[in-house]
């Protein structure tokens, strides 16, 4: 009796689907989409990127001949690489693209003396970038498919390596936790809003972006937290600072990888502006740091203790700067801000595999922030009239669950927990007249008065019609049919799945 209709541990995914354990079925499966590639830690406690895409679509992207490429006004192809010496603003261009669909472009600048350049997919323009370094660039064409390296006005530089690749099919993440040191062996669905890393350089200390106050960085051999063995930066000094420049007025949140180099020089703290955080001791291990603050002072980055002479010897790789509450998982860049898109997950079930008027609605899930948002999965019709939600509620580490019928509400139960961000069990009984919510074993509430819906037909990671999506880590998503089960029957599943 306890069989789930609809039954989804994160285990399998493929392009463009999360795949449901049970039943065996395409039908079961969540269409899952995000327009870019995004980084997760993998089973063997690395970072590592994730994405599908297409075959290579530039020709010559490396300037080994002079040829396939469009030249405007000052661009030269030669040396296995294209020059630009120019007082306008010709772009060099291939039609390489095709309208509606997405790209993904990287390229690189070799040289660079004056001027900046960017890169345009058709009409859609980057920012200009000023410094040597590997650009990546996301977007869609609109207007014409070319593909446009475009200087500004003065620009003297040299770029190699052109690569335009088509979206073609999104990978959700199988997040694995590392806890107390350990990789968790059971991964969590990671889905994530869009966010940006404001760093430009978000591994390389070297760059002139970074400023470097009584603290000196040079490169260094050790293995790296996406497993890498050639970049990481040694930060070393007395009584100094590695930072960037920074707006004020806003909250930001500040992360970084950081390890001891030194066991007797390993202490540090993070600065957002004139506000600084707790001083941290770093290990031998890897660790994230993660400061939020609102800064005062455009001052983003790492300081040192403020006792006197206090000297430091760090390893550090992957800041990340993002404007928001809470920190996300690392976006590499190299040159230039990098945005991963936000992510989708929807569409599991039919109206023959889901329950109708009454079930259980269950997860497994942990909050990414107690940002006090409403973060909901749902059972409904595929409209907001129809549906019974479950999730994170509108108050500080609340969970939430509810009830519309016909856009009438019928149920809502709030019940506060000690931490979001831990990983919780809870499920909503839904019958007519009798709505209950378990929280970790235990029933939280009830609600005696609601009229249940009778045309469930999707599971979606939203509230049902788009909003309030359920950006969070997923280990376990069920949806029973109960209407052959007993009162008490129902009472000891609800009590056994949470607990």
């Amino acid at each position: 009796m306890d069989i789930p209709s609809l039954f989804m541990i994160p285990s399998a995914v493929s392009s463009g689907k999360v795949h449901s354990v049970f039943p065996n079925s395409t039908d079961a499966d969540f269409d899952f989409n995000r327009d870019s590639d995004a980084t997760r830690v993998n089973s063997e406690g690395l970072i590592e990127r994730v994405g599908y895409y297409g075959s290579e679509l530039v020709t010559n992207g490396d300037f080994a001949t002079d040829s396939n490429w469009t030249k405007g006004a000052g661009w030269t192809i030669a040396n296995g690489k294209a020059t630009v010496t120019s007082s306008i603003t010709d772009s060099i261009y291939q039609d390489a693209l095709t309208l509606g669909k997405t790209f993904k472009v990287t390229f690189q600048i070799t040289n660079i003396t004056s001027g900046s350049l960017r890169v345009g997919i058709g009409i859609n323009f980057s920012d200009y970038f000023t410094e040597v370094g590997t650009y990546t660039f996301y977007g869609q064409p609109s207007n014409d498919t070319l593909l446009r390296i475009n200087p500004s006005s003065g620009t003297n530089a040299s770029i190699d390596n052109v690569s335009v690749k088509e979206i073609t099919g999104d990978r959700a993440r199988l997040n694995y936790e590392i806890e107390g040191g350990l990789v968790n062996t059971k991964p969590s669905l990671l889905l994530e809003p869009q966010s940006t890393n404001l760093i430009t350089y978000s591994e390389d200390y070297s760059q002139s972006s970074w400023n470097k106050l009584n603290a000196q960085v040079s490169r260094t051999v050790e293995t790296s937290p996406d497993g890498n063995n050639t970049n990481v930066f040694n930060l070393t000094g007395t009584n100094g600072n590695l930072y960037v420049g920074g707006t004020t007025g806003v909250e930001y949140t500040i992360s970084v990888y950081i390890k001891s180099n030194n066991k007797n020089k390993d202490k540090f703290k993070l600065r957002l502006g004139n506000n600084i955080s707790s001083e941290y001791e770093a290990t031998n291990e890897w660790k994230r740091y993660v400061f939020t603050s609102t800064p005062t002072t455009g001052v983003l980055g790492i300081t040192t203790s403020s006792s006197p002479d206090n000297e430091f010897d760090l390893l550090v790789w992957g800041f990340q700067l993002e404007q928001q509450s809470y920190a996300t998982s690392y976006i590499p860049t190299n040159g230039s801000t990098q945005t991963r898109a936000a992510e989708t997950c929807n569409g599991a079930g039919t109206s023959s595999i889901l329950p109708s008027e009454e079930g259980i609605l269950y997860g497994e899930f942990a909050a990414l922030a107690n940002d006090e948002t409403f973060r909901l999965f749902s059972l409904s019709n595929g409209t907001s009239a129809n549906r019974v939600y479950l999730g994170f509620g509108s108050g500080s580490n609340t969970i939430w669950c509810s009830v519309s019928n016909s856009n009438v509400g019928q149920a809502a139960i709030i019940h506060t927990i000690s931490d979001v961000k831990l990983f919780n069990k809870a499920a909503i009984r839904f019958k007519a007249n009798d709505v209950q919510l378990y929280v970790n074993g235990v029933q939280v509430g009830t609600d005696t008065s609601a009229t249940i819906p009778s045309d469930f037909s999707s599971v979606q990671f939203n509230s049902g019609s788009g909003s309030s999506a359920l950006y969070a880590k997923i280990r376990d998503i069920r949806v029973y049919n109960t209407k052959e089960m007993t009162d008490s029957e129902v009472d000891i599943l609800l009590t056994k799945i949470t607990s």
